[in-house]
């Protein structure tokens, strides 16, 4: 590469800008760029430490990464030489131009700044410095906006092919850098007045070779890699949003901040869980139960597990209490400071948090999903001692807001979404670095949230706990060559465990959906609860009209996921609140009924679906064992296996077939799952975050596999709240909905994700498309 010129800086330069001006309090604020390289400096001190007296948070940290002791010198100085250079590459006047309004970049400025840390100038500074991974600190750089992929010179903009770099930026971070690494004056340096984007091809075709070929089975530093590029994001997001927010939302220093939300005073101990979450807790369920009561021998028992576990128990056996549990034992003999419950839906997550997380102080209590913000709206009514609570973070600090908080329920995707480069996942990686982790129902996971399990169990120190009612052998056995202690080993060693899971609960039979419809009409007229499960949105819905029609007096409730949220929360409570009441009712559900629902039907009516799926299913009849007799369980083919494979519902005409006819447990239906679950081990799908390469980009297509069928929309009619509410700068979320993507058009000024939904619409049935 060529070099940067020596020369003289002229002493009246104009001021290179990091960000854009902002008005506070009447007043125009500019970010210079070394007042930004000092906030994030200043910012990854604080949480971090240094070399000589690492910070609390460091240690955690570490342990996580699997950062060897004699690898940690070499983290605080590769990371601290990425945080002073992180944004050189903004010192050109295409960036200058931006930040005042004018156009935008010719290329990205982390690309430019990667360019320049290879010339002579930058690699002899960085070669004074002791442990400093060149590679290391350059992909770090380059990728600290989780942008950087192969065909970097695609993204430039051709149509602006010169570049004019500012030598004083440049030469103010060259100096900061000198002087943070104790060598002395660094010389002066003039840049090249102009780049032309034609002649940095070849450069940048021999960056993209050293981040593809430079940590290729190095696994040591490959993790070095991982713990400092997202080192400096966590540095640059906090810098960036808390400077910002200085006296206006955050109204004490920035390193105090910081401190307060990574201090180990803070540390969540075994006591603090029980006396925050699981006593309070317990009281509703006394009173709710109108009896005192007592925890059984497999929850006690839980609090003794290992510090990786899968907990294997049947639906309505006190799983999340046993979690809970168990976090008081890992919280007993080792330090954590969070305790995360990771559910595969919005719908779970939301009744894990009104079931036990709501119950902490405010300040430690948090909802996080993609519509929590409204789900938090008047979550609980007056009397209920949660209801004056405000569990919200401060959204102007992004996902760093919930940096001071202690205790989650939250979507998987939220936490782990870091493994597919998402930046908003990455801020919240220092919360599962210091806490205990619960993954509820993993049998629902999808290939690639499967995979991604794995990978974290495999690649991260934390303790975990995964739960679920039942699982595939082979999932099974991924698990415990992942690390984890299968709980419990022998069902019957806890005899009120064992009594429930062996318990006969059901009668299962196979019928014609026809029948099922008679019968269900006779269960209703004895005055008794059904469940009936279907496999598709629309098929739900023809039904719910159909039987509105057969028994028009009946109440019918009909509850899916194509509802704009404000009328899915109210189904979902109508929902609730019907098992719970007496008398005849229907439920038409599809597979949302699966997971974290206490409900308890007389009758089960399901369409065939997957193993798994159908034993989740049966979960929901007879839940409490409260029937005289059994409950009743009726399954039929459906018309198309869609929206399953082939290899989805490999087995279930076997399953079915074994079962038709008889009384069985649970424990039978896990038997059974063993035994007909097809043997076939899942292929791993490999997750950016554990790539060897240098590469970090963030493709949007996050960690699960995708649904290309539905698309976020909002009805037509509902266009002109949409745009009062966003500006009100109130929450929009109430009327999106999830619609087929052939049932929608584009929204004149929309957002390009948002879409407008065609067809009808009623708020009992959902849109009908």
């Amino acid at each position: 590469m060529r070099h940067l010129r020596a020369g003289r800086v002229g002493a009246q330069a104009v001021a290179v800008l990091a960000k854009k001006s902002i008005l506070i309090n009447g007043r125009i604020q500019e970010k210079t760029l070394r007042q930004h390289t000092m906030d994030v400096l200043s910012a990854f001190t604080a949480l971090f430490g240094d070399e000589q007296k690492p910070a609390p948070f460091a240690e955690h940290w570490f342990r996580f990464f699997r950062i060897p002791d004699g690898d940690r010198m070499s983290f605080f100085q590769c990371t601290k030489a990425a945080v002073i250079l992180h944004d050189v590459g903004k010192s050109n006047n295409h960036f200058q131009e931006a930040v005042k309004g004018g156009g935008g970049q010719s290329l990205r400025h982390e690309f430019l700044g990667g360019w320049l840390m290879g010339f002579e100038s930058f690699r002899n500074l960085l070669e004074h410095v002791d442990s400093a991974d060149f590679q290391i600190i350059r992909a770090s750089v380059m990728g600290h906006h989780l942008k950087l992929r192969r065909g970097i010179m695609e993204t430039a903009d051709w149509d602006r092919p010169y570049i004019t770099l500012c030598p004083e930026g440049i030469q103010e971070l060259f100096d900061l850098f000198a002087s943070e690494f104790s060598l002395g004056s660094a010389s002066q340096i003039q840049s090249p007045s102009h780049i032309s984007l034609h002649a940095l091809s070849d450069d940048f075709d021999s960056i993209e070779s050293d981040l593809e070929l430079s940590f290729e089975g190095d696994t040591r530093r490959i993790r070095l890699l991982r713990a400092v590029r997202t080192a400096l994001i966590l540095a640059d997001a906090a810098g960036s949003g808390l400077a910002r927010e200085r006296d206006q939302t955050v109204f004490i220093p920035v390193e105090q901040w910081i401190a307060d939300a990574f201090n180990d005073s803070r540390v969540l101990s075994g006591n603090r869980i029980e006396d925050m979450i699981i006593a309070p807790r317990r009281k509703q369920i006394e009173a709710g139960q109108k009896k005192t009561f007592s925890f059984s021998t497999f929850q006690v028992e839980a609090a003794r597990l290992s510090d990786r576990a899968l907990l294997l128990a049947s639906c309505g056996s006190g799983k999340t209490l046993a979690a809970w549990k168990w976090g008081t034992g890992v919280a007993s003999r080792r330090t954590i400071n969070r305790f995360i419950f990771l559910y595969p839906t919005r719908a779970t997550a939301t009744e894990g948090f009104k079931d036990y997380v709501a119950w902490a102080p405010e300040t430690d209590g948090a909802l996080l999903h993609g519509t929590s913000a409204y789900e938090l709206q008047d979550m609980f009514d007056n009397p209920d001692s949660r209801s004056g609570k405000d569990f919200l973070s401060n959204d102007r600090l992004f996902a760093v807001g919930f940096w001071q908080k202690r205790l989650f329920s939250a979507t998987v995707d939220q936490f782990l979404g870091f493994m597919g480069h998402d930046y908003r996942s990455s801020c919240l990686l220092p919360l599962l670095a210091e806490s205990a982790i619960v993954f509820d129902e993993v049998h629902s996971f999808d290939a690639r949230l499967f995979s991604a399990l794995l990978g974290f169990l495999r690649e991260f120190d934390v303790p975990v706990l995964c739960m679920t009612a039942s699982l595939p052998p082979n999932r099974l056995k991924q698990l415990q060559e992942a690390g984890l202690e299968i709980f419990p080993p022998e069902p019957a060693s806890f005899p009120d465990f064992f009594e429930k899971s062996s318990a006969p609960r059901y009668t299962i039979r196979r019928c014609t959906r026809e029948s099922a419809k008679k019968e269900a009409t006779d269960t209703l007229g004895r005055g008794e609860k059904i469940l009936w499960v279907v496999n598709t949105v629309k098929r739900c819905q023809t039904l719910a009209e159909e039987l509105s029609s057969m028994v028009p007096e009946a109440r019918i409730i009909c509850y899916h996921s194509r509802f704009r949220l404000k009328d899915r929360q109210e189904r979902h409570k109508e929902l609730i609140a019907a098992f719970r009441e007496n008398g005849p009712m229907i439920a038409l559900t599809t597979q949302v009924c699966e997971m974290s629902l206490d409900l308890s039907a007389a009758l089960l009516v399901s369409e065939f679906a997957p193993l798994t799926s159908l034993i989740q299913r049966m979960g929901r009849c007879n839940r409490k064992l409260e029937l005289e007799g059994y409950g009743r369980v009726l399954l039929y083919s459906p018309e198309k296996e869609l929206p399953y494979s082939k290899d989805e519902m490999a087995n279930v005409e076997a399953f079915i077939g074994d079962l038709d006819g008889k009384t069985v447990s649970q424990a039978d239906l896990q038997q059974l799952l063993e035994r007909f679950s097809p043997e076939t081990r899942e292929m791993e799908k490999l997750l950016p975050f554990l790539a060897d390469e240098g590469f970090a980009f963030s493709a949007g297509d996050g960690i699960r596999d995708i649904d290309g069928h539905s698309v976020t929309a909002i009805l037509e009619c509902d266009a002109g709240n949409y745009w009062n509410l966003r500006r009100n700068a109130q929450p929009v979320d109430g009327l999106i909905l999830p619609a087929p993507f052939k049932c929608t058009e584009k929204g004149k000024g929309l957002p390009p994700y948002l879409r407008v939904a065609k067809g009808d619409y009623s708020e009992k049935l959902g849109l009908l498309c």
